[in-house]
């Protein structure tokens, strides 16, 4: 017997003890064989493609260009060392096309923000570690959240994939639905999803291939409800600056509840 692990990174920020939290996957169940995620580019959800199962994805973190070095580029120093925290880059026309933030001032980025031409959140990129490389990407369709893909063992590729109802109620503190709508995992890390869950209200369904034939085993399904359904408890989680121009707060911590903090 096998328990889903709960994988949670820490970073403390200077100057205010705000951290970097992202619990994964913060559900512990016993279940036979191992669990992994999988996660990829913005789609339409639904398990089924063609008749059959969705068995893989692609593993690569997508990194949408934001330039900087631009003419029509605002720099914003939030904690007065001099040095810029974030840049707005606009166009002509002085609408925002994107943002870069770095939310502990180490100089690399954490936070990459995208705008659609009604000023709307369309895309989400995060850096967590000290790389500035992309660990997350969420998308959104008219500010809504729509998807989220993950790297969750710090291997530089996707692993597990979320989608979410557009329409559905969000959370006050996280900007995002309680849960997702579905999830599929790359539990092993071979480059095929062999976990599929699904939601259904606060009941979430936990299918896994264990024996490799690209198909869920039957006998490995697990059904959780309420309280078992293991949401993490809160997590301390970072905001943007409140002087960044307009922005508003931001975080990322993702358990079993699909992102709730």
């Amino acid at each position: 017997m096998t328990d889903v692990p709960q994988v949670s990174r820490t970073r403390t920020l200077p100057g205010g003890g705000r951290r970097l939290a992202w619990p994964l996957l913060g559900v512990a169940v016993a279940i036979t064989g191992a669990v992994p995620v999988a996660c990829g580019s913005a789609e339409k959800p639904g398990p089924v493609a063609g008749g059959t199962l969705q068995t893989q994805r692609s593993e690569t973190i997508p990194h949408e260009a934001c330039d900087v070095s631009g003419s029509h580029v605002e720099l914003l120093d939030t904690n007065g060392d001099g040095k810029p925290d974030i840049r707005r880059v606009f166009d002509g026309s002085k609408h925002e096309l994107c943002r870069v933030t770095d939310l502990n001032h180490d100089g690399k980025p954490d936070l990459y923000e995208y705008f659609d031409d009604g000023g709307a959140v369309r895309r989400r990129e995060f850096c967590y570690g000290d790389t500035g490389e992309v660990n997350a990407v969420e998308t959104y369709q008219s500010g809504r959240l729509v998807q989220r893909a993950y790297d969750t063992t710090g291997q530089h590729k996707l692993d597990t994939w979320d989608w979410f109802d557009p329409q559905a109620p969000v959370d006050g503190k996280t900007g995002r639905p309680a849960h997702p709508i579905r999830r599929e995992r790359d539990v092993r890390g071979g480059g095929l999803i062999d976990q599929w869950w699904t939601w259904e209200g606060d009941k979430v369904t936990i299918a896994t291939d264990r024996n490799g034939d690209g198909k869920p085993d039957p006998e490995s399904t697990i059904t959780l409800a309420g309280d078992d359904a293991g949401t993490p408890a809160p997590a301390e989680s970072p905001a943007l600056p409140t002087s960044d121009g307009g922005s508003s707060g931001t975080s990322f911590a993702v358990g079993s509840d699909g992102g709730k903090s």
